[in-house]
Parts: C-alpha cells; sequence; structure tokens
C-alpha cells in the first residue's frame, strides 16, 4: 500500500467553468481515476486536513491483531454490542471494522475523540433513504461522509459538501467491461450525495455534481464512483481537477 497521505492534494484549476451533464461521457469520459491512500492507523499520521474531499481505503485482511483490537477500541462498548448483534461472523467482523475506521478517520478530520463524534447516518426525514451522512464534533464542526465497499476492500470518503460512493462491478474483463460498470456506480453516488431538504423536486441549477472514479487493484474486480453536490459558482468553480501524482 502506498504510505499516508494528510488529504488530497491542492487542487489545479482546469476545471471547466460548466456544470457537468452526463459524467460517462464527454469531459467525464476522459478524467484518470483517483487513487486513494489507506487509512492510518495512527492518529498522529493525519493533520485533519480537508481539501475540500479526503479519501481513504483499507482492506481488512491484512490488519494485524494488534490493529483490530485498536479499531475495536475505537468504539463505545454498546455500539460494539449493537454492531455485533445486527449480523454475526465474518460479515459482522468487517461491519465492525468499517464503522472502527470510519469513527477513527472522523475524529483525525474533526480533530476529535473518535468515540465523542456523533454520526447521522438514519433515514433521511423526508424520503426515508440513506442519505446526506453527517457527522459533527463536540466543538460543532460538521462533516459529510461515505462508505462503500466489496469483500475486504473498504472506501471511506470525508467532504465538506454531501458526498457519495457508488460500486459497480465490471460484467467481464477489459476496459469497455470496466466503462460499463461506471454508469451503476456513479448513479448509486449521486443517490447518496443528495444533500437532505434536496431529495424531492424542484430540482435548480445552483447545485452541481462533481463525479470522479477510484482506482481499484485487479483482484477487487470493481469500480468505485465518488459524487459530490457542490454549490455551483461560474465565477469560482469550488471543486477542480484533482492531481494523480
Amino acid at each position: 500500500m502506498e504510505p499516508l497521505e494528510p488529504n488530497i492534494s491542492p487542487l489545479p484549476a482546469s476545471f471547466p467553468i460548466v456544470p457537468a451533464t452526463n459524467p460517462d461521457g464527454g469531459w467525464g469520459a476522459q478524467r484518470a481515476p483517483l487513487p486513494a491512500p489507506p487509512l492510518g492507523l495512527d492518529p498522529a499520521q493525519c493533520g485533519g486536513r480537508l481539501d475540500p474531499l479526503a479519501l481513504r481505503t483499507f482492506v481488512v485482511s491484512t490488519l494485524s491483531p494488534e490493529d483490530r483490537r485498536a479499531l475495536r477500541e475505537r468504539l463505545a462498548p454498546e455500539e460494539r454490542a449493537r454492531l455485533a448483534a445486527e449480523m454475526a461472523g465474518p460479515e459482522g467482523e468487517r461491519l465492525l471494522m468499517v464503522r472502527a475506521g470510519l469513527r477513527l478517520l472522523l475524529g483525525q478530520m474533526l480533530d476529535a475523540d473518535p468515540g465523542a463524534v456523533v454520526l447521522d447516518d438514519g433515514p433521511c426525514p423526508h424520503c426515508g433513504r440513506p442519505h446526506d451522512l453527517t457527522a459533527s464534533s463536540p466543538a460543532g464542526r460538521r462533516l459529510h461522509f461515505a462508505a462503500v465497499g466489496r469483500g475486504d476492500l473498504i472506501v471511506l470518503a470525508i467532504c465538506r459538501f454531501p458526498v457519495g460512493l457508488g460500486l459497480g462491478v465490471p460484467d467481464g474483463p477489459g476496459r469497455e467491461a470496466w466503462l460499463r460498470a461506471r454508469s451503476p456506480a456513479r448513479l448509486a453516488a449521486q443517490r447518496q450525495a443528495v444533500a437532505r431538504g434536496r431529495c424531492s423536486p424542484p430540482r435548480d441549477s445552483s447545485v452541481e455534481y462533481v463525479v470522479r472514479f477510484v482506482a481499484t487493484a485487479p483482484e477487487y474486480d470493481c469500480v468505485v464512483s465518488v459524487a459530490l453536490e457542490v454549490p455551483f459558482r461560474p465565477d469560482n468553480p469550488v471543486f477542480r481537477d484533482p492531481s494523480t501524482d
């Protein structure tokens, strides 16, 4: 795995000053995948900066017993018990690791104890769907988050704006199958990224969806899409092309 990076680096000023239309065609088809650095289990490795999106990955099976214990300690006993009761066996262990890793990353980004972060990841009061998930620190800072996974691979997103992650599985080998898998991944990510209160018509042009695709190793056989719902400001674009260095 690559060494931990504290955040996605500052972004060059090449993002087109028009709302995106179809991210699976036109300019969206030309963007390089955005790789996500691995989650660091040592909070001292992360400065908590956000610019405006941070992505992290981790692979559950590569965690040592010590790392697993350290992650579990990020969860309060009652949260561990509730999650363990929801799902037993390997899937239950995976659920615990995802939740603990999410808390660790949110604590790093919010400069707060992971156990003190308040997660609002319940169904939307307007439509009943789980979207625009948020986390708040005791100091009142608030961020948006999303998580998605396939097998051992977990991808987490933390953002200053509503963010969603979607996952698509190619229907065969080769680039064409990979491109076909981007559409369901993008649609799932956009459904998650809709801000609460904006989940029913009418929509307006004051919001722009920005879509990126996360590179995954071939053994994970999946495409991950990241979608942000950001204010559209033609005079000062909020989000530009990320560096792929």
